[in-house]
């Protein structure tokens, strides 16, 4: 015991020697900014060079929920100097990661002056902690809490509507997301620095565990995005934290059952959210891929190629290749069969566009007809199979079963099952050449005889 008080009385004298005045806190707080502030500037230099990286890295939630549905990846600016404040926010906040465990150890050189030694070792190992337990907080919003938030929150718009997702917005909602989930990730080792302290009690912690989950799905509701998806998605992983945060600082055979019946009711949740997001499709499924198949986004600019069998919204284009094949379903029970070289534009439900190829079109009997465009006329049907070829000039159409009407130039025709329609613009191609070769023939006039 007088040991313990002697070496307490030791460290409150060595402490004594080493207190500073406070001039010289202020001077050695404004060094250690000083400090920090170069740090980020020279990340933010060096993350400046590597922008464009560095926003394709930040891209790929984005990605992941727009390949989902069917919808265009890019990013939109609405002004001119929207993409360089943009720029300047990613490189910013990346600098601050970059340089965050420099700026701990500035923090650290500065409060440990204050600190008795057994202050230091216990601050010291948090350190470390903290930090990975930042990091795993922000993986955990890149990786599942963005991507499937950002699917629901474009999932529940629905066909017809084509969202404008700006790249200043896209940038503060994922920094914002992702540092929020970093510093909430801290809990546990708060929780556990102060019971350590004895400024809180174990018990405490836990007859204020329903004002906690209050408090947990109003700070959810505040950092994220308006929805009970990703506020759930958010609330969730903070309520195993908090018990997790008691189990650590006293560890019982209960609350280690009590953490692990969380753990286990959250994995259900969030297995049975990733079930539905990921089966849950677009208007137009992709039944197996043969060959080359790209899609045209609605909006978009650019083909991307089909890598495996997947969904679509309403609005999306379809290409097959030289020996490209695929089979599509719809959500109005209506299949379509795309050949070699054809291109569908997939307009809505019931009507889709056919450039140019072949398909074979299977529709079940409905009460709204199903309407195929073409370049020289359209086509409905509502009930049966049809197989159409089209080019620029002509569109066959033959009706393998059923009945369909053929609309021409303001012309109704009815075209029977088993029969076939030549579909034309203004008449029948023909050799215009030619007939000009032989009207020559027959309009000049016989040479005279000498």
């Amino acid at each position: 015991m007088e040991k313990t008080e002697s070496e307490e009385l030791n460290s409150e004298n060595e402490l004594e020697n080493i207190r500073m005045s406070l001039g010289a806190h202020l001077e050695e707080l404004r060094r250690r900014v000083v400090y920090s502030l170069i740090a980020i500037v020279l990340c933010f230099i060096l993350c400046w060079f590597f922008k464009v990286q560095i926003l394709d890295i930040a891209k790929r939630p984005h990605k992941i929920a727009m390949l989902k549905v069917g919808l265009s990846t890019e990013l939109q600016v609405l002004s001119y100097q929207e993409g360089f404040y943009a720029y300047m926010k990613l490189c910013f906040i990346t600098a601050v990661f970059l340089s965050y465990p420099f700026i701990i150890y500035q923090i650290w050189q500065f409060v440990s002056v204050g600190l008795y030694k057994k202050e230091q070792k216990y601050l010291l190992s948090f350190l470390p902690v903290s930090y990975l337990a930042f990091v795993i907080g922000g993986l955990f919003g890149y990786f599942l809490l963005i991507p499937f938030g950002l699917q629901f929150l474009i999932g529940i718009l629905g066909p017809g509507i084509q969202p404008i997702i700006t790249m200043k917005d896209y940038v503060s909602f994922v920094f914002m997301l992702t540092v929020a989930l970093g510093l909430v990730f801290q809990l546990p080792l708060i929780m556990l620095i102060l019971s350590k302290i004895r400024f809180v009690t174990p018990d405490k912690f836990i007859s204020w565990r329903k004002y906690a989950i209050l408090a947990i799905f109003i700070i959810a509701a505040v950092v994220t995005p308006p929805d009970p998806f990703t506020q759930t998605m958010t609330a969730i992983p903070m309520i195993i934290l908090y018990e997790l945060g008691i189990l650590i600082a006293r560890p019982t055979k209960k609350g280690l059952i009590f953490l692990g019946t969380i753990v286990g009711c959250g994995a259900i949740i969030l297995i049975a959210t990733y079930f539905y997001l990921t089966h849950k499709g677009g208007e137009i499924n992709l039944a197996n891929i043969n060959g080359e198949i790209q899609y045209l986004s609605p909006g978009g600019t650019a083909w991307n190629k089909v890598s495996k069998c997947t969904s679509f919204h309403n609005g999306t284009t379809l290409k097959t290749g030289f020996e490209g094949k695929t089979a599509i379903s719809t959500k109005k029970n209506v299949d379509v069969g795309m050949d070699a070289n054809t291109e569908v534009l997939f307009i809505e439900s019931s009507k889709i566009k056919l450039k140019t190829g072949q398909v074979i079109i299977s529709v079940k009997e409905s009460e709204i007809p199903f309407e195929i465009d073409t370049p020289n006329g359209r086509i409905r049907t509502t009930k049966g199979t049809l197989n159409i070829q089209t080019s620029d000039f002509i569109t066959t159409v033959t009706s393998i079963k059923g009945e369909a009407t053929l609309l021409v130039e303001g012309e109704e025709k009815k075209l029977l099952e088993g029969r076939q329609h030549k579909m034309t613009v203004g008449g029948e191609p023909v050799d215009i050449g030619a007939i000009i070769n032989w009207s020559e023939g027959i309009l000049t006039k016989p040479a005279e005889k000498k």
